[in-house]
């Protein structure tokens, strides 16, 4: 008999929840998973590329001009041929989310230019996005797992380029699968991602061995006492920030009459999540935690911090 995959009580966990910043990038810095995670997805939609190595980029791009919007990725490599990935976990619902992935794809193909090159003709390469979507998507698709997106040419019914390739990965519909519903190596991939935090033990390390590493990786168990405070005061946040955002929602129903529903629930939600991040960022000041980690943990600014 198959040993019990969840645990009995979600607050004891084995593994560290990898929707959380501090579980994602603890695993998504690391080559190797990286590496497997994108060719998982260019296998199962019949890409030719392999990835065989990364080299991590700075998160932070600034325009070519002081007025360009600053962009922070979670995070962004490129593969030996040249080509970028950006690698983004989206914990909530965004009003312009679709445009922001947009901008940032756009971005991303913008400064390959090179300026003050008279020989640069516009040469450019492949730019691949992948969002995963911590949330439930409120539009006719929400019951899709994954979307795929890219320059499309209405007239030939055919791609336009390849040169800007994106997916939207949902990932509660991974929520809902059973271990023995993952076939590909996607499927394997978000489903752990998924459901990390209530996993007793780590799946399908026979068939990917990959994830016997990952195991090691995102065990509680193993972490040094001061990744474990990182961590938990980070999931602390997390939970709570989930919390007011789900409170947000309800509120905004209830108050908001027909016309002002949609306006009322982006100011509760706004509000909501603000407040529970200044007070997050207020304990882990006083816990001696520096600035960059509590940005990294609440979403808020190093200039909003250092004010408080």
């Amino acid at each position: 008999m198959a040993e019990e995959e969840y645990t009995d009580s979600p607050k004891m966990p084995v593994f560290i929840d990898m929707t959380t910043d501090f579980g994602f990038k603890r695993v998504f810095k690391r080559k190797e998973f990286m590496i497997s995670f994108i060719n998982s997805l260019l296998k199962t939609y019949n890409k030719t590329e392999r990835v065989t190595d990364v080299t991590y980029l700075n998160t932070e791009e600034v325009g070519e001009v002081h007025k360009d919007k600053r962009i922070v990725f979670d995070l962004k490599c490129k593969t030996q041929d040249g080509e970028y990935f950006i690698v983004e976990m989206q914990k909530r619902g965004q009003e312009y989310f679709d445009d922001r992935i947009i901008y940032y794809m756009s971005r991303s193909i913008a400064t390959q230019g090179e300026i003050g090159d008279d020989l640069w003709k516009f040469g450019i390469k492949k730019v691949y996005g992948i969002f995963m979507m911590n949330f439930n998507e409120k539009r006719e698709l929400a019951h899709k797992n994954i979307r795929h997106c890219g320059l499309y040419d209405y007239t030939n019914g055919c791609e336009y380029s390849d040169k800007q390739d994106f997916w939207l990965v949902n990932l509660p519909q991974y929520r809902k699968y059973k271990r023995e519903d993952c076939k590909t190596d996607l499927e394997k991939w978000l489903y752990i991602i998924s459901n990390s935090n209530k996993m007793k033990t780590m799946p399908f390390m026979r068939e990917m061995p990959v994830f016997k590493g990952l195991k090691t990786a995102t065990e509680l168990a193993l972490m040094s006492p001061g990744e474990r405070d990182t961590y938990m005061w980070e999931f602390d946040a997390h939970r709570t920030d989930l919390a007011a955002y789900d409170y947000a929602i309800k509120e905004g129903y209830e108050k908001g009459e027909a016309k002002g529903m949609a306006k009322g629930m982006a100011k509760g939600m706004a509000q909501g999540a603000k407040n529970q991040a200044i007070e997050s960022a207020r304990r882990m000041l006083a816990k001696g935690f520096d600035i960059e980690t509590i940005a990294d943990c609440t979403g808020l600014t190093p200039d909003e911090i250092a004010a408080l």
